[in-house]
């Protein structure tokens, strides 16, 4: 009897997340999309738990979630949860909520992690996403060595991607938050960019949007570092810093250690002589630096170059100097086609 009313009492509480949780999807789409979304799947719980074998087997992690393989149906899938205690802590369900809401809509492009569904009935939703086999870019550059033309290759693909997020929606969306850890590759080396939860629409008729300062300390742009104001040209200075990791296979923090009397600034958002934040010219120096000593000569020197002058333009202090996503994917589809 007891088990029979444990079990009622468990449904309960499952039904009463469902409904939550369900609610705060459905608003972050009529926000987001006007309540339009590409169709995605409930699982239960017990699928997950099955699916995954109790969780087992974790494939990536960061500070508020881990994901974790399983199969279903025949198919690998990755599981993300999430955890109650994280940077995230403050609107967390409806952070989830804005991941699935723009990860729904965007599951079409190639170049997005694809969202197959979710689990509304625990506390915080449960995402399950295609498995992605080689795992976060950031590993990928660790453990193996990319070459120089799948480099380019894969940051022109995910430059698509986030142009689709800028210029292909209803609304302009601003992801804020690229890098290497957020970019997953398939088995055939095809990127996928993930990760969704702090992304914010620009408001109809606005040319920016004001909240909190969020993101990668050295990827965050001069003016969302300073004052918290996103446009779009943030995620194109995020992407300048994504791409200079990538070149180099060099973490940002370690290449900006290579300016002069850099280090003494490093615990902490790094400032000019004016006290703005802005890392961004120090990163250019140190980038440009690395490539002319270490690929010049090595390999297209053409290529290398131009993939210079494109990074030192993504990471302008003003937003206004900077070019928008679509030029960045244009700039690099003219790259890719520079011969030897």
């Amino acid at each position: 009897m007891s088990s029979h009313l444990r079990t009622n009492k468990n449904k309960a509480k499952e039904k009463a997340f469902f409904l939550k949780n369900g609610a705060a999807v459905l608003e972050q789409l009529i926000i987001y999309f006007n309540g339009d979304c590409n169709p995605i799947r409930t699982f239960s719980v017990g699928e997950l738990i099955t699916a995954t074998n109790n969780f087992q087997k974790e494939i990536h992690w960061d500070s508020s979630y881990s994901m974790y393989k399983g199969i279903h149906e025949d198919r690998e899938i990755s599981v993300k949860m999430f955890k109650e205690n994280s940077i995230y802590q403050d609107n967390h369900s409806e952070k989830i909520a804005n991941e699935v809401a723009v990860a729904s809509k965007m599951s079409n492009h190639k170049n997005v992690l694809k969202l197959l569904g979710c689990c509304l009935e625990t506390e915080l939703p449960i995402l399950v996403y295609e498995f992605p086999e080689k795992g976060n870019l950031w590993r990928c550059m660790l453990s193996q060595q990319l070459s120089w033309e799948s480099k380019l290759r894969i940051a022109g693909e995910i430059a698509n991607a986030v142009a689709y997020l800028h210029h292909g929606l209803p609304k302009v969306i601003i992801h804020r938050d690229i890098k290497l850890r957020n970019i997953f590759l398939d088995k055939n080396d095809i990127p996928k960019l993930s990760e969704f939860r702090i992304a914010l629409p620009i408001p109809e008729g606005e040319t920016h949007v004001d909240a909190e300062i969020f993101g990668t300390i050295w990827s965050v742009a001069p003016e969302a570092g300073n004052n918290g104001r996103y446009t779009e040209k943030c995620d194109v200075y995020s992407f300048g810093v994504m791409f200079c990791e990538l070149l180099t296979g060099k973490r940002s923090f370690d290449l900006l250690h290579r300016a002069s009397n850099f280090s003494e600034r490093s615990s902490s958002l790094s400032e000019d002589e004016s006290g703005c934040y802005w890392p961004g010219k120090n990163l250019c120096s140190c980038c440009t630096s690395y490539l002319e000593a270490n690929l010049l000569g090595k390999e297209n020197s053409a290529q290398v170059m131009e993939c210079t002058k494109l990074f030192q333009s993504c990471l302008k202090e003003s937003p206004h100097d900077r070019p928008n996503m679509i030029q960045v994917a244009q700039a690099l589809r003219l790259i890719n086609s520079i011969n030897s």
